[in-house]
């Protein structure tokens, strides 16, 4: 019924849960679903964050604003891998890289604050 269209809560109701978690042993979110979904949402979205896009040739320059937007673009893949993997152990890991590459973007951008300082 979800893939029809009825919303969780309605179906709870139609149901009869009290609680979301009994409508969620019954319900199965397959990768396809997701993906339905996340490509639904940001074609609705108002874009109040942008989405990250894949890096091409012209958008992943050899400078550090194409190496940022790289790096957004791979986190973002990484997350929606993160999601579906069922180990929990992989998971963590993949967490803790995300991590590692906040950190990573973090420096990027001092270093473009830093130039355009000088710059100026």
């Amino acid at each position: 019924m979800i893939r029809l269209g009825v919303s969780l809560p309605a179906l709870m109701q139609l149901l009869g849960h009290k609680d979301i978690r009994m409508t969620m042993r019954y319900v199965q979110v397959t990768q396809t679903d997701l993906q339905r979904e996340f490509h639904f949402a940001r074609q609705n979205a108002v874009q109040v964050h942008p989405i990250p896009q894949l890096p091409t040739s012209s958008s992943a320059g050899p400078d550090l604003g194409g190496i940022r937007r790289s790096l957004s673009a791979t986190r973002h893949l990484l997350e929606m891998y993160r999601r579906q993997l069922q180990d929990e152990t992989a998971r963590r890991k993949l967490r803790r890289l995300d991590k590692r590459l906040v950190s990573v973007d973090f420096e990027l951008e001092s270093l473009c604050q830093g130039r355009k300082m000088r710059e100026h």
